[in-house]
């Protein structure tokens, strides 16, 4: 026989002993089958084209970003479009198979008072990639000339020959509707509306004559769509080739930056979960194994060796997760749809996103189910494996209460990694630093874990002491607590797990977004804030015309984008991402005070660069350093580092000139004016000259410092709800988890049970007895699960707020407690209930 038949035999006979490990890989398969999901969907999902229906093959810039050299795992995904020059152009038409390459402009624009969504522009030529075909009137022929997609015209109220008004840049120009287009097979355009001026006309409206967003390739007869791609690729050097639905990434900005987030989240929270999943099987496992000490004492004491000990438990853990993770994969494509859902709810992706669920996360999420379940169960099996056969009799009725060493110095070594992960907010003030306090909770906990029986046991010597003064059910739970230690903490772990992961990463949140909000307040100096509504950006004549109001001191214009570094972790290469803000860095102190640390804000001129103190000191940069950064269209840059400062959270980790950005992000313009009332000034005169000046450009909206302040509040608060989505798949395994561990541990003890009740005790009695040890166990949870939160969050809260308190309603941390301990009470406490109703004379006769 077989030691798979034999495990397998095991069980059959003892489906109650495996049941807790099967609940936990089964849910722990789900949780990263989702994760999993999610990345794959980050990497492939799309939406049907619209606009480029008609083109078999649609060529971009390659907006992966690349370590020259480095590992082909370590990328990132441009933010800002990267363009394509004529040469591109003129190489693709040249590959064989293309019958004709169009170069495709496109910007956004509005059509004040018509609630069409978003609008983008584009040349007439381009109109053949849809292809549209003219329903009504003519092309446009002249700079004064465009045609509407049905669906825009329709959604504005305007017909061929009507004059209409369209804003770019925040610049509005009247146009006459010389056509009105639909794809020509059919329908209407859903996700965007396109208005198409003549070629020249948009070239000029692009700002970027001759730098294409996009070249839509119609392919020749018979020639494969898929085989021309990789033609292209490999003729035209920094391109990507997009066919089939993955060609709506260039036509769509919001798929590639939404795919980028599920990216993102997804690995965040994909790692976390497989931890998680690592600490709850090992307990589960462990647990199983320990209740099984009898079995394996008699194995070893009529011969088996330590290799036939390890070959069982390892078979029927690689059992058990193969079952259970073939069971599991289904219900991790739920969830998935489930924070797909949530993310949409929150406006952080769009409603029509779908996801990917290949067969790929799958098999990933079995094979992690399987490699957890194996790792688990030879920690299980080390000890009932080497003891001597002699020994493992004594252990067998009575708990070890010495640690092995190897495991005493990993939970230390566990604890001193979270101990500084804990403290990198201290020395990182940016959201890496921030990160370090979820680390914190992880590797403290799987520390703690590993010295549970030795912490627990000191602990139940003195939280137990005023249960020592009753006469029979204080008195036992003490007593007992004190004896099973290892037990105890097998329970007290899940327990601990959930209160202080919950109260660590919420916490981490909240504190972040006060941190955003807090640092926006005391720099922002602004008194109006003027910005663009979706045109586009803000035109250098609207720019000058802002500055022009009388009594405004200064205005100066703001661009978002992302910088990336190329640093060395361990001596291997990572790109590493940075919010960036390009600024006019005329008078900027009047308008935004960064905290300069180090310095001269003064010198923000050229070619140069200012930048987060805490980040600049990690890297290895001071003041006068030139830095190398890749910008969010990919392209390389070497910068002066003339200041540091510590409001990043506030207003971005790296700050730039302009100049700098000029050219290199996906909006032509900046988005933003911060004005500034010069001293004595009339603030209400500015503020109507300025909506007056918002009525004649109808694309500005302006408000008032505290608008800026809320937008910045918003952003950090979606951001939050975003992480907390995730969070939540998590903390629900963990709930489950910790009913699943509960429940198996005090059904396990059905025999003491009886023997209790045969000794003497009433069923009262030995209820109110497992109730005060659950009350025990509850108090040592609350204990450690707040122990675990505290060092992290103290030091979030002194680097980034000056206090040791923070950001967040006391009652979060009341209701995470107060659920624990309803929970655990409920899992422990209802196993008993159901125990006590056979006869004490069966029970004593259950087999262990």
């Amino acid at each position: 026989m077989t030691v798979f038949e034999i495990a397998w035999k095991t069980l059959r006979a003892r489906k109650a002993a495996f049941l807790g490990a099967f609940v936990a890989l089964f849910c722990g398969t789900a949780v990263i089958a989702a994760s999993g999901i999610l990345v794959e969907s980050g990497l492939r999902t799309s939406v049907p084209p619209e606009r480029y229906a008609g083109a078999p093959v649609v060529v971009g810039g390659d907006q992966t970003l690349r370590i020259p050299g480095g590992d082909f795992t370590v990328r990132e995904t441009l933010p800002e479009r990267a363009r394509l020059k004529e040469a591109a152009l003129r190489a693709v038409a040249g590959v064989p198979g293309v019958r004709r390459a169009v170069g495709e402009y496109s910007f956004a624009a509005v059509l004040p008072g018509a609630d069409t969504g978003p609008l983008y522009g584009h040349g007439w030529d381009s109109a053949v990639l849809g292809p549209f075909r003219l329903t009504g009137g003519r092309a446009p022929a002249s700079a004064g000339d465009v045609v509407l997609d049905s669906a825009t015209a329709g959604a504005a109220g305007v017909r061929v020959g009507d004059r209409v008004r369209v804003v770019v840049e925040s610049v509005p120009a009247e146009y006459r509707v010389s056509g009105i287009a639909a794809p020509a097979r059919g329908g209407e355009l859903a996700r965007q509306g396109a208005v198409f001026f003549t070629t020249d006309t948009a070239a000029r409206l692009s700002g970027r004559p001759g730098a294409f967003d996009a070249v839509g390739v119609l392919a020749a007869d018979g020639a494969d769509p898929a085989e021309l791609a990789d033609r292209i690729e490999g003729a035209v050097p920094g391109t990507a080739a997009h066919t089939g639905n993955d060609r709506s990434r260039l036509e769509f900005p919001d798929v590639g930056a939404s795919s980028g987030l599920l990216l993102l989240v997804a690995t965040s929270f994909g790692g976390m979960a497989a931890f998680v999943a690592m600490f709850v099987v090992a307990g589960t496992l462990g647990l199983s194994v320990n209740q099984r000490r009898r079995e394996f004492a008699v194995l070893r004491a009529i011969g088996s060796t330590p290799r036939q000990v390890y070959k069982l438990v390892l078979s029927e853990a690689l059992l058990v997760a193969v079952v259970a993770g073939v069971l599991g994969c289904a219900p991790g494509a739920a969830v998935a749809e489930l924070l797909r859902g949530l993310f949409a709810g929150f406006g952080a992706i769009p409603d029509d996103l779908p996801l990917v669920v290949g067969p790929a996360p799958m098999v990933a999420a079995l094979f992690l189910s399987a490699a957890t379940a194996l790792v688990a169960g030879l920690i299980a099996a080390h000890r009932p494996a080497r003891i001597n056969p002699v020994d493992a009799f004594g252990e067998a009725a009575v708990e070890r209460r010495r640690l092995p060493a190897w495991r005493v110095l990993l939970g230390l070594v566990l604890l001193g990694a979270g101990t500084l992960a804990a403290l990198m907010p201290l020395v990182v003030r940016s959201e890496l630093g921030a990160a370090g306090a979820g680390s914190a909770a992880l590797f403290g906990l799987a520390g703690l874990a590993l010295l549970g029986p030795l912490v627990v046991r000191a602990l139940v010597a003195v939280v137990a002491l005023p249960l020592r003064a009753s006469r029979v059910s204080g008195f036992l739970a003490a007593s007992n607590s004190a004896t099973a230690a290892g037990r105890l903490s097998s329970a007290v772990m899940p327990l601990v797990l959930a209160i202080g992961f919950s109260v660590t990463l919420v916490y981490t949140q909240t504190t972040m977004s006060a941190v955003a909000g807090r640092q926006v307040e005391e720099g922002l100096g602004a008194d109006y804030v003027v910005a663009d509504g979706g045109s586009g950006g803000l035109a250098p004549r609207v720019v000058e015309r802002v500055r022009a109001v009388p009594d405004v001191e200064v205005a100066t214009a703001v661009s978002t984008s992302k910088a990336f570094l190329t640093v060395s972790v361990f001596e291997d290469k990572e790109l590493a991402g940075f919010s960036l803000r390009g600024v006019t860095p005329e008078k900027l102190p009047r308008t935004i005070d960064l905290g300069v640390v180090d310095g001269d804000i003064a010198d923000l001129r050229g070619g140069t660069l200012a930048m987060e103190d805490s980040q600049a000191g990690l890297l290895g940069k001071s003041v006068g350093d030139r830095v190398e950064l890749r910008l969010g269209d990919g392209t390389p840059v070497r910068l002066k580092l003339v200041a540091t400062y510590e409001r990043a959270m506030g207003f971005g980790e790296m700050t730039v000139p302009e100049e700098v950005l000029a050219g290199h992000t996906t909006a032509r313009s900046p988005g933003q004016l911060l004005v500034r009332v010069r001293d004595g000034g009339d603030r209400a005169a500015v503020g109507s000259a300025l909506r007056a000046l918002a009525e004649e450009y109808p694309a500005l909206s302006v408000k008032d410092g505290d608008g800026f302040s809320a937008g910045v509040r918003e952003e950090a608060t979606l951001a939050a709800w975003v992480n907390l989505a995730g969070l939540a798949m998590i903390l629900a395994y963990i709930a489950i988890a910790v009913v699943n561990t509960l429940v198996v541990a005090t059904a396990a003890r059905s025999r003491e049970f009886a023997l209790m009740r045969l000794i003497g005790m009433t069923r009262r009695q030995v209820i109110r007895t497992v109730r005060w040890e659950s009350l025990l166990m509850c108090a040592l949870a609350v204990l450690l699960g707040t122990a675990m939160a505290v060092l992290p969050l103290a030091a979030l809260s002194v680097g980034f707020l000056g206090r040791p308190l923070p950001a967040g309603s006391p009652l979060v941390y009341v209701s995470v407690v107060a659920g624990t301990v309803v929970l655990g009470m409920v899992s422990t406490m209802l196993p008993v209930r159901l125990a006590l109703r056979a006869k004490p004379v069966e029970a004593i006769g259950v087999r262990d």
